[in-house]
Order: structure tokens, then C-alpha cells, then sequence
């Protein structure tokens, strides 16, 4: 039984509703890369790697906060912010 589908029109659909976006500057960070997701754990996972891996002096300061004690919110503190930012947040899709 042939279904008609041609191999070059192999696609794959993914479900986008809930999908959100921040960028590094609305996670208080200096710039406006991008991280998108369903989840809030989601997009700081990939903000913490992208400020992690930025060796720039823009970055510096969120890295530190991120690493070192003392220096910024605490853990808690800052993922009752965020999650109130994330809530607030538009779908994107």
C-alpha cells in the first residue's frame, strides 16, 4: 500500500505550543542571543552554557554572579524571579 509520499518530503513535526524565548539581556545578561524552549529549565540551561562559554567582559559579570557565592541572587531567589518573568511571557510560537 503506497501513501503517496515522496522520500525527499520525509519531515519531521514538532508540537511548538508553549515554546518561549529570552534573550541573555531579559535574563539579566548583556546581550540579545537568543534562547528558546518549552521549559523554563530549558532556556537557562542554554543561558548558563552561553555565559559559561563567553570569554567577553560584557559576560563576565553574570558569570561570576552565576559561579561565586555572594555575588548576585542566590539560586532561589533568582528562579522565583524568573519564573514569574517566564509566566509573564508570551508563547512565541
Amino acid at each position: 500500500m503506497s501513501l503517496g509520499l515522496k522520500p525527499h518530503m520525509n519531515t519531521i513535526t514538532v508540537n511548538m505550543i508553549g515554546m518561549k524565548k529570552f534573550t541573555c539581556k531579559e535574563m539579566g545578561g548583556p546581550c540579545e542571543e537568543v534562547h528558546e524552549g518549552a521549559t523554563a529549565m530549558e532556556i537557562a540551561k542554554q543561558n548558563f552554557a552561553h555565559v559559561m562559554a563567553a570569554t567577553d567582559k560584557a559576560h563576565e559579570q553574570m558569570r561570576e554572579q552565576m559561579t561565586k557565592p555572594g555575588r548576585g541572587p542566590s539560586k532561589e531567589e533568582w528562579w522565583a524571579w524568573f519564573n514569574k518573568e517566564w509566566d509573564k511571557k508570551n508563547d512565541e510560537a
